[in-house]
């Protein structure tokens, strides 16, 4: 472009003062992305002015962006911004072969012109900042880009009179917002992040290492890529670096693999406040250090994108505040290789986040960076983990926040079998539940993943840390968070051994007698699943709640029986999964059998535990199996009972 002839046909039209005000303004409103001479052409366009006329049949209007897969005889005009060394290859025929990479740009993007054996020629005059016309090449896909290659009668022109404004300025040095894939460039800035060097197995089997960090100027982001020797280069977030080498589309973003690296400035120490878990509300989104004593190290575990899957493992921290989740990411997860269980720790440089659980609950964790650090410091004083047990009755009035946490213990009544199932990524689980109870209730207990494989009888007593309940159900659920100890020295249940004659109302106990009768009833109830109410049968068979009319009722197990000791006897009423353990008979079976099932218990000795309601029935909540030897040591501790009513008559 004639950028003198150009200007004296605007000048007929604006002031020089206006001219050069505009200039200004559109090179700034483009951050500085054209030069002079393409400024120049819009205010000439804008102008109404012709500026084709000096390049007719020099350049072709088709672009960049129009390339697609599969065109073939493609004509494109565009400046070389990048150009390869010939490579030597060998052949399959074992000949020698000769490739030569080009890469073109205009204003509309980038492309690669890939060169074979004798083309390597066409390329031997040109260098990068030509203007070149290319005709006769084709489109193909390689490695999930689109590139040009040519055929027999490929042709490379450089043009010398071409629009200045069609394509991006070659300068020595770039801003991160001018890059462009294919192009080389050398970028400026400061180091925000370095992650963890690597190594790995190349094909070949020798071994390769690469480190990667983030660089940032006025303009944006731009990851860089350190590979074998460059990645032993010592870097730390703050240091302002000068970076050259080619630049590529990445997963998530452009990505500079470097060719050479030098550190201008040295950074400053990364300083982050040190706070504690009451205060990281204040703190979201920002970085902080923190102080505690390390209650869990969870396994690793695998986390899936839509573009790429990584490692994250996570930790519990607590302070004399609270506790906090900390999390760490891909190569930061080594950081946590010097540290166990119990340790009192200041870990450095974590950012705050949050999330909301379903109830609509801010919860705060942190998340470790790249530069994060943690070092032991033995003078943190955290208190003891808290032994505050929630007693199971009280478990349904917590309020939502309290739900999210729970500690709390029981002996096991109930033990299911572990179940697997099938994850919606595709990965398999394993659930496995439980029942519970203490002198207040009994609960069941949805035990996940490696919870679930945990070695678990029925009579141990059994701690739940961090447990939570699902919204609007009666469960306590351990996840990855939560953990089972399996009869701890530290805890005992209120629940003991009592005869018959001894049981006071309102109390919980466990009774062991030999059933003497049965009330003839059937064994399924059916309830209105909306009040409670026991449903009624109609000529039509429907099901009737005389409060809510016509239901589908939910079915309940349900079984009464008289229960003797030689000391007394009492009514024991039995629902849900106890009547199911108690006549070893599932559900669907009990419709079919009916009352005759109750039959087989008349002579059973059995062991129930339970609370006796105000009327003086036994309300169980448990069916134990029959242990003889834990039968032994409960004699030998109410040996003297016996005794001593055998002595007062």
């Amino acid at each position: 472009m004639d950028a003198d002839r150009l200007t004296e046909k605007i000048l007929q039209k604006i002031s020089k003062e206006e001219l050069e005000r505009r200039m200004e303004k559109k090179i700034r409103e483009s951050g500085g992305l054209i030069s002079r001479e393409a400024a120049l052409a819009i205010i000439a366009s804008e102008l109404n002015i012709d500026i084709d006329e000096d390049y007719e049949d020099e350049e072709y209007n088709f672009s960049i962006r129009d390339i697609s897969e599969g065109q073939s005889n493609v004509e494109i005009t565009g400046k070389i911004v990048d150009i390869s060394e010939v490579r030597e290859f060998r052949k399959r025929d074992g000949s020698v072969g000769r490739v030569r990479n080009i890469t073109i740009a205009d204003n509309t993007g980038t492309i690669r012109l890939t060169l074979w054996n004798d083309q390597v020629k066409l390329a031997e005059n040109l260098k990068v900042g030509d203007v070149v016309r290319i005709e006769n090449a084709y489109v193909r896909r390689w490695r999930d880009r689109i590139e040009l290659s040519g055929g027999s009668n490929l042709i490379i022109e450089k043009l010398e009179r071409y629009r200045e404004e069609k394509y991006p300025e070659i300068k020595e040095t770039y801003t991160i917002g001018e890059l462009m894939p294919g192009m080389r460039a050398r970028v400026k800035g400061e180091v925000v992040a370095v992650y963890e060097k690597r190594e790995f197995k190349r094909r070949d089997g020798t071994l390769g290492r690469v480190k990667a960090f983030i660089l940032r100027d006025d303009t944006g982001v731009v990851r860089c890529t350190l590979w074998d020797d460059l990645s032993e280069i010592e870097l730390n977030r703050g240091d302002i670096v000068e970076v050259e080498g080619y630049v590529r589309e990445g997963m998530r973003g452009l990505d500079i693999q470097l060719g050479s690296i030098e550190i201008l400035e040295r950074g400053k120490p990364v300083e982050s406040p040190i706070v504690d878990t009451s205060q990281l509300p204040q703190y979201l989104g920002d970085v902080v250090s923190i102080r505690g004593k390390i209650l869990r190290i969870y396994p690793p575990r695998t986390v899936k994108f839509d573009d790429r899957e990584i490692k994250v493992q996570e930790i519990i921290l607590m302070d004399k505040h609270g506790k906090v989740r900390v999390s760490f990411w891909g190569g930061s997860i080594q950081k946590l290789s010097n540290v166990k269980e119990g340790d009192t720790v200041l870990i450095k440089h974590c950012k705050v986040k949050s999330y909301l659980t379903p109830e609509g609950e801010e919860v705060i964790t942190l998340s470790a960076q790249s530069y994060s650090e943690i070092v032991k410091d033995d003078t943190v004083e955290v208190p003891d983990h808290p032994q505050e047990l929630v007693k199971i009755g009280e478990i349904r009035y917590l309020d939502e926040r309290h739900k999210r946490d729970i500690t709390t213990a029981g002996r096991v009544i109930e033990v299911q079998d572990i179940r697997e199932f099938k994850r919606e990524d595709g990965s398999t689980g394993k659930v496995r539940n439980i029942v519970i109870e203490d002198e207040t209730g009994s609960i069941r207990v949805a035990l996940w993943d490696e919870n679930a494989t945990v070695d678990i009888k029925e009579g141990d007593i059994v701690k739940i840390v961090n447990g939570y309940m699902r919204e609007d159900v009666m469960e306590l659920n351990v996840g990855r968070y939560g953990e089972v100890v399996i009869n701890p020295e530290d805890v005992s249940i209120g629940i003991k051994r009592k005869f018959i004659k001894e049981l006071e109302r309102g109390e919980s106990a466990e009774i062991r007698g030999t059933v003497v009768d049965y009330i003839k009833q059937d064994p399924i109830l059916y309830l209105c699943p909306h009040c409670n109410r026991r449903t009624t049968v109609d000529e039509e068979g429907r099901y009737i709640c005389e409060e809510c009319g016509e239901v589908e009722p939910r079915e309940v197990p349900v079984c009464t029986l008289i229960l003797d000791d030689g000391t007394g006897n009492i009514l024991c009423r039995l629902y849900g999964s106890s009547v199911e353990k108690l006549l070893n008979t599932p559900r669907e079976e009990l419709r079919e059998k009916g009352e005759e099932v109750f039959k087989g218990t008349l002579g059973e000795e059995c062991v129930f535990s339970g609370k006796v309601n105000d009327r003086g029935e036994f309300s169980v909540r448990g069916v134990l199996s029959f242990h003889i030897h834990r039968e032994i040591e409960l004699l030998k501790k109410i040996k003297d009972k016996v005794e001593e009513w055998t002595s007062h008559g």
